[in-house]
C-alpha cells in the first residue's frame, strides 16, 4: 500500500519481492540462507516438506552450535483467514522454533526442475521498527531474535560458521567457497535490472511491458 511504499522509502530500506512469496521480511540485523538443488535425485528426491524437514535439521544443528536449543514445528494443518503481514507471526512447515517462538523463517519455491529454499536468522529484530515500517501492529510473543534466545550479542561470521558445519554434518558433504562463472554473472544481471529491479514486478508479480519489450528474455 501508500503507507509501506512512503515509510520504506523514507527509512532508506529497499523493497524487492521474493520469488518464493510469503509474508514480509525486514532483512536487516540478520542472516539470510539458500540452498538450490536439483530436483528428483538426492538428497532432494522427496517433496517439498520433506526438503523443508532435512534443511531445518541442517540448521538446528547450526544452531546447536551457537548454544541455542531450536526445534522444527511440525506443519499445521489449515490456516487462519486473519493472516499476519509480518513473516515471523506466521508458523510454516517445519520452520524453528526457540523458547516457543518462530525464530528462522524459510520459502520454497520449485520450478524447472530445481528448487530454492531461502530463509531469515535474524540475529536482532526490533518489533516497534518492524511494525511501523508495515504500518500495522505486530505480535512480538509470536518471534523471537537469535541474540534474545542466546542470551547474547553475536558475531554474524560465527553463525555463518555454525550454519556451514550445520549443513555438511546433516547432508555428509564438504561445502567449499565458490564463484560465479562469467555466464552466470552475466545472467544474475539480466535478471536484476530486467525483472528484480522492476517496480512493476515488485508492485504486480510479473515483468513490465518496457522489460518485456527491451529486455533479454528471463523467466516470468
Amino acid at each position: 500500500g501508500s503507507h509501506d511504499a512512503s515509510v520504506v522509502s523514507r527509512e532508506g530500506i529497499g523493497l524487492v519481492r521474493r520469488p518464493t512469496g510469503g509474508g514480509a521480511v525486514l532483512h536487516e540485523f540478520e542472516r539470510t540462507y539458500a540452498v538450490i538443488g536439483a530436483l528428483g535425485i538426492p538428497p532432494f528426491s522427496g517433496g517439498v516438506i520433506a526438503t523443508y524437514l532435512t534443511i531445518a535439521e541442517a540448521l538446528r544443528r547450526g544452531l546447536m552450535r551457537l548454544g541455542v536449543a531450536a526445534i522444527p514445528v511440525e506443519p499445521m494443518r489449515g490456516s487462519s483467514r486473519d493472516t499476519p503481514a509480518a513473516c515471523f507471526e506466521r508458523l510454516g512447515a517445519w520452520e524453528l522454533v526457540a523458547n516457543g517462538r518462530k525464530l528462522v523463517g524459510s520459502a520454497q519455491a520449485r520450478r524447472r526442475g530445481a528448487l530454492l529454499q531461502h530463509g531469515s536468522i535474524p540475529i536482532r529484530l526490533d518489533p516497534s521498527r518492524l511494525a511501523a515500517i508495515l504500518g500495522a501492529p505486530v505480535d512480538a510473543s509470536r518471534f523471537i531474535d537469535l541474540e534474545s534466545a542466546r542470551g547474547g550479542a553475536i558475531d554474524p561470521t560465527l553463525v555463518d560458521a555454525a550454519c556451514v558445519d550445520g549443513f555438511e554434518e546433516t547432508f555428509d558433504v564438504r561445502l567449499v567457497h565458490g564463484s560465479l562463472t562469467e555466464s552466470e554473472a552475466l545472467r544474475a544481471a539480466e535478471l536484476r535490472c530486467w525483472k528484480y529491479d522492476s517496480m512493476a514486478w515488485t508492485r504486480g508479480g510479473a515483468i513490465g511491458p518496457r522489460e518485456a519489450r527491451w529486455g533479454p528474455a528471463v523467466p516470468r
